[in-house]
């Protein structure tokens, strides 16, 4: 490597990373991915203990086979296949009938009918239908290509060809709660739609509700990796290497060099330096522009707007069991599909609840009892439990700010209890647990375990990602670019920022691509959503 000068240096094997790396290489550059931590993949996680496969970072794919990757790298003949249930979510709690959400959303809407009542059914097929359509004419193309201003994007919906456009913008500056009493959700199902988006550490307080449709529509569509989420990033690793690309592991980047005011190469930590004719990073801005570079070596803007970068103000605490069976809750007597779906949440009994519970958490406290989202993912993949087993997943909202050290026990069994009263034969062999500290100690870009990379404010989103002269790969630094979750479209398993910034890079270099763009995006274009 020390003799070697190459065409780009991508900074973090994340799957953003692996993704710009795998399309870089393919059109015939020489790139070399640099990774601080043994392994490749990021939050592409999984664990695995005596025969039981713990997902510890994502495990519900909301992108899945959308993701440009998945055809343009035929990942489905590397064994990256995902598996969808029918039954996406379960609603329990004492003294309510259950709510279930499948991924059939006339199904949805018979069930609530049934159970609730007729016009929550209508409601809910009604805006379904709208968040369907707002995700893939609008938000999941805008996914995949840069960046556009606020103002501009507003005024390209209102001038585009089909009237999705202005539909979208009537309720793009509305917040999570505006936009459900717009369709006149009743409860329970109110409360359950809202959570889809909550559970993600989402505030509903916040004027991001062009987000909102995006997440209830996937979240109700949602997947897993069979094999464990690592199998993704193992897949993405192998499309990089075939392309020809380098990855090298315990290699983490400590300086980017420059010459003449251009980025020019990195510093790794016991020395090495790697020359590049572009330097390509998917770290978090406080590392891209405060530990990379020495103040004076960056625009005072870009120093001052690192500075600002907010983290979530709440994070994951996680326990992952091994089960002699699966959960078997209380209410499957009367709602047999309670047992099959890929997730349970549990005690969530009303909106009102839920807000006070949301309030709590970002003002820092813990709660005494918890509102666990719950997995049993060999109930679908067989093969992440040892045979004739089953894995648990345990995972809920949580202030960073506590003596995890000293409580992470304590908690793991609050937790299990709590679940234990929904679903009484759980009787774990043992348990993983996973507090927000680990997060961090592990993923240095999920600082405070912020597992988006960032807090989702109207400031840090959109073109505002991670500021508005960054958002678009570019930065004021010549050679020097991003492309993680800290830039748009931000974190999660998307295969956004990577792309992206694939796309940008190959047109600097005049590399000629051998990927077509997706047909959702030229429809797109056609239709006036996305600027030519």
């Amino acid at each position: 490597m020390k003799n070697q000068v190459f065409d780009v240096a991508v900074i973090g094997a994340g799957h953003n990373g692996l993704i710009c790396t795998a399309y870089l290489a393919r059109a015939g550059l020489k790139v070399i991915l640099l990774e601080r931590r043994h392994e490749t993949g990021g939050g592409l996680d999984t664990l695995e203990y005596a025969g039981f496969k713990f997902n510890t970072h994502a495990i519900y794919h909301l992108m899945a086979e959308i993701m440009p990757v998945y055809k343009d790298f035929a990942l489905h003949e590397m064994s990256v296949k995902y598996i969808y249930p029918e039954v996406q979510a379960a609603y329990v709690c004492d003294g309510q009938t259950p709510l279930i959400l499948y991924r059939d959303p006339a199904k949805t809407a018979q069930y609530i009918s049934a159970n609730f009542s007729s016009s929550a059914g209508d409601s809910y097929l009604k805006m379904y239908a709208d968040f369907k359509e707002f995700s893939e004419k609008i938000l999941i193309p805008l996914t995949y290509v840069p960046a556009v201003p606020a103002l501009d994007m507003v005024q390209q919906l209102n001038n585009a060809a089909d009237p999705i456009g202005k539909r979208f913008n009537q309720i793009a500056d509305l917040t999570p709660l505006e936009i459900l009493e717009s369709y006149a959700i009743e409860e329970p199902v109110k409360a359950g739609i809202l959570n889809l988006f909550t559970m993600w550490g989402l505030s509903p307080f916040e004027a991001i509700g062009y987000l909102f449709p995006l997440y209830v529509y996937r979240m109700t569509n949602a997947a897993l990796c069979a094999g464990g989420s690592h199998r993704l990033s193992s897949a993405l690793h192998k499309r990089v290497v075939q392309a020809g690309g380098v990855i090298c592991d315990m290699a983490e980047v400590v300086k980017v060099t420059t010459s003449g005011g251009t980025a020019d190469g990195v510093v790794l930590s016991d020395g090495t330096e790697i020359k590049a004719k572009a330097v390509v990073s998917t770290l978090d801005p406080k590392q891209n522009f405060l530990k990379f570079f020495d103040e004076p070596e960056i625009p005072k803007h870009l120093a001052d707007s690192a500075k600002r970068w907010g983290w979530e103000k709440t994070t994951f605490y996680g326990v992952h069991l091994a089960l002699r069976e699966a959960p078997v809750y209380k209410h499957a007597g009367s709602v047999p599909d309670v047992n099959k779906a890929l997730v349970t949440f549990l005690g969530i009994e009303n909106t009102d609840q839920l807000l006070d519970h949301i309030e709590d958490l970002e003002a820092g406290k813990l709660p005494k009892t918890p509102m666990g989202h719950v997995t049993c993912a060999s109930l679908f993949d067989p093969i992440q439990a040892y045979k004739g087993f089953h894995t648990g997943r345990w995972e809920s909202l949580a202030p960073f700010d506590c003596d995890w050290e000293t409580i992470k026990q304590d908690y793991a069994d609050l937790c299990i209890n709590t679940w234990k009263t929904y679903a009484p034969n759980i009787n774990p062999l043992f348990k993983l647990v996973y507090p927000p500290t680990y997060i961090e100690n592990k993923m240095t870009n999920m600082v405070r375990g912020s597992f988006k990379q960032g807090d989702y404010i109207p400031l840090q989103m959109g073109y505002f990602r991670p500021n508005e002269s960054c958002s678009q790969v570019f930065t004021p630094i010549d050679g020097f670019y991003v492309c993680g979750a800290s830039t748009y479209p931000g974190g999660m398993i998307l295969g956004g920022g990577g792309y992206i910034g694939a796309n940008i890079l190959a047109d600097e270099f005049g590399a000629k691509k051998t990927w077509t763009e997706p047909d959702m995006i030229r429809q797109a274009r056609q239709n006036g959503i996305i600027p030519d």
